[in-house]
């Protein structure tokens, strides 16, 4: 008899060893969850971020786990939606691109709740990390973003089942309860996008979500309630509802799990705003030293087709970005940001520098066409601009860095650990980032999530 998929994937996270895990996908892994961690405490200084420790610490409960920035310990649930959020509000967590789904900010917050519950290894952490991953970008992948074109998050959907057999691993309990639990979560795992063409900030919630719905259907499961072993490919599961009628290629699914590994193709950001607008930033940034920007009248931009609807449409509300969360979602003024001010971080990304008449005026000559060739998995950017003298300078970013082929450095993810905490003691930035280098041979993660427990915060910047 043909094994369903939830089976399958069950199987697979529950008997993955840490040995069989190459030593650069380990590596990775770490990388992947020291840039998380970062986010999360520059997160914890930003109003969006209070506002999710003071509403997670008011509901009270089991001491359980650690939220980043808090003053005391939740449920293991509360404690993975609260640094989910941390994780994913500012946009500055990373993607895996071809899945389109932000893994880590989704999953790490699972993984640090549960192993702090648990008092598991840091070797099992992060073995069930990796176990997270490689689901939650395989459950993704054969969709190829048509879950977001048909206007829901990848994220919240796919991440919720990793999130399940991320905790039905460190609680272990076992494959059968396992499958349940993954059925189960077919019933929260939702994320409608309707709140990036309005403005709202509700997508910020959308990986924290996920992480607690995975949570809850693993203790949904273990208090026996049942879910569907169909939940994937049934006429009512996750392919046929989110996208029915689409042609899929669901062995996409399972080809070469355990041998080749999606982990490893996961692309940090070095801006903090949609992945979609990093290339047309780098693009910027190169165009920036050759002209004047009064010189400027016009600015082409060419973008993939699938990338339109998160970052070009509606374009008058993209040429008016109301908050600095609206404008991670504008390629008018990511280009004019990097042109005028050669710099993209998290200060430039406020409501005030949106605002700026300077930065107005320019992005008023941005336009943007759709590129046939271009594929939303390599999240390309091309930038042409126009001068008064009639000459034109152009640059293209055919792939964004990050994943095996493009790395980005261990380095750069270091000084943007060091810039998100900026705010922290050097010497409690030195002992995260020691203790996660060191998870693999850690009898727990108790010395992380102290030094996480210790930081210090300050009042809300915007």
């Amino acid at each position: 008899m043909t094994q369903y998929m939830a089976e399958r994937l069950a199987q697979f996270c529950d008997g993955l060893r840490f040995e069989a895990i190459p030593g650069d996908v380990v590596e990775k892994a770490k990388m992947h969850l020291l840039d998380v961690v970062g986010v999360c405490i520059g997160s914890t200084r930003i109003d969006f971020g209070r506002s999710a420790l003071d509403l997670v610490q008011g509901w009270g409960g089991a001491p359980e786990a650690t939220l980043i920035g808090g003053t005391q310990k939740v449920p293991v649930q509360h404690a993975a939606l609260g640094n989910g959020i941390l994780g994913h509000g500012q946009d500055y967590d990373d993607t895996h691109t071809e899945a389109v789904v932000h893994p880590s900010a989704a999953l790490v917050p699972v993984a640090l709740a549960l192993a702090e519950k648990t008092g598991c290894s840091g070797r099992e952490m992060l073995t069930a990390l990796v176990a997270g991953f490689e689901a939650t970008i395989r459950i993704a992948l054969p969709a190829l973003n048509r879950i977001h074109l048909r206007g829901f998050h990848t994220t919240s959907v796919a991440a919720t089942f990793g999130a399940a057999l991320i905790s039905a691993r460190l609680e272990r309990i076992g494959c059968a309860r396992a499958v349940q639990a993954l059925g189960i979560g077919g019933s929260f795992a939702s994320g409608l996008l309707e709140c990036v063409p309005a403005g709202s900030g509700a997508k910020r919630l959308h990986a924290g979500w996920g992480a607690m719905c995975g949570i809850l259907a693993t203790r949904f499961a273990q208090a026996d309630f049942t879910g569907p072993a169909s939940i994937f490919e049934g006429k009512l599961g996750v392919y046929n509802s989110f996208l029915r009628g689409e042609a899929l290629d669901l062995d996409l699914v399972f080809r070469q799990l355990g041998a080749t590994w999606e982990t490893l193709d996961i692309r940090p950001k070095l801006y903090p705003c949609c992945h979609y607008l990093q290339a047309f930033i780098d693009c910027a940034a190169q165009l920036r030293g050759e002209v004047r920007t009064e010189d400027i009248t016009a600015i082409s931009c060419r973008i993939a087709a699938g990338a339109v609807n998160m970052v070009c449409e509606p374009w008058t509300k993209k040429l008016e970005p109301l908050t600095g969360y609206d404008a991670r979602f504008s390629l008018p003024f990511a280009v004019a940001l990097m042109l005028i001010r050669g710099k993209a971080g998290v200060a430039e990304f406020s409501a005030e520098v949106a605002a700026q008449s300077q930065i107005r005026a320019l992005m008023n000559k941005v336009s943007y066409r759709i590129e046939p060739g271009y594929e939303v998995k390599d999240m390309p950017g091309w930038v042409e601009v126009t001068l008064r003298d009639g000459s034109r300078r152009q640059r293209e970013v055919p792939e964004v860095r990050g994943d095996a082929a493009h790395p980005i450095a261990a380095s750069e993810l270091l000084e943007k650990f060091n810039a998100n905490a900026s705010f922290v003691a050097a010497s409690g930035r030195e002992r995260i980032v020691n203790a996660i280098l060191a998870l693999e041979r850690a009898p727990d993660i108790g010395a992380l999530m102290a030094a996480l427990a210790d930081i210090e915060t300050a009042p809300s910047v915007r």
